[in-house]
């Protein structure tokens, strides 16, 4: 990639695609009373939690490899896993029974904080809400969002889902929601966006992913 042919948001050395495990929040357990009046009252509300993290390389041979794949432990009920979007399963969070790498949040935002201070790019879909979530706080300049490069002004944003099958012939998220699978795509699609940039062909192509979106209600159509 020429970074002289391309405009600002695309001129990157490293970039590291992220995924959050969308919706990567688990609900936690609201904690409530009532009153003598029969009255309800929420001592503690149901909150959302990061539960799984996920950066892969953005460039050299291992392109595409996770280097932080990180679940986060948690001692607290959880109500529902949202298992269909998060690939979140009972006992995945639990350290007397998990198969996969716990540790906790205060530790992954370190990683994520010494990415940040190495100048590192975060390539990924919807980011802004994920950084809030996992209370970080990243300059604009070393944010990619695919979610807003692929949008035209004042329409619905659209889906990582769409966005692969539109742009790259890709199935994603039809099993168990992966958090790699999707940091890949973004990279990917970020990369797209890139060429469509070069040839100055980014509106054009825009006003055509919306016309097949709403022909097929932005449902990737059966295979």
């Amino acid at each position: 990639m020429r970074s002289s042919s391309l405009s600002t948001r695309c001129r990157t050395v490293w970039c590291m695609p992220v995924d959050w495990n969308q919706p990567r929040p688990r609900p936690l357990q609201e904690e409530a009373e009532v009153k003598s009046d029969g009255t309800h009252k929420t001592l503690k509300p149901s909150q959302l939690s990061v539960a799984r993290i996920t950066v892969v390389r953005g460039k050299g041979r291992m392109e595409g490899t996770p280097f932080i794949d990180d679940y986060i432990a948690t001692s607290e009920q959880v109500v529902d896993y949202l298992t269909e979007f998060s690939g979140i399963k009972p006992g995945d969070l639990d350290a007397s029974m998990s198969s996969k790498h716990l540790t906790t949040l205060k530790a992954v935002y370190l990683k994520l904080l010494y990415l940040l201070e190495k100048g590192v790019r975060f390539v990924g879909h919807g980011l802004k809400k994920d950084f809030r979530v996992i209370n970080i706080m990243i300059p604009p300049e070393q944010v990619v969002d695919t979610v807003e490069l692929f949008h035209l002004p004042k329409q619905r944003f659209v889906s990582l889902k769409f966005l692969a099958w539109f742009y790259a012939g890709l199935r994603i998220q039809e099993g168990a929601h992966d958090s790699a699978e999707d940091a890949r795509t973004a990279l990917l699609l970020y990369r797209k966006y890139c060429e469509l940039e070069a040839r100055n062909a980014v509106n054009t192509s825009l006003h055509k992913l919306y016309e097949s979106g709403r022909s097929l209600r932005w449902q990737v159509p059966p295979s």
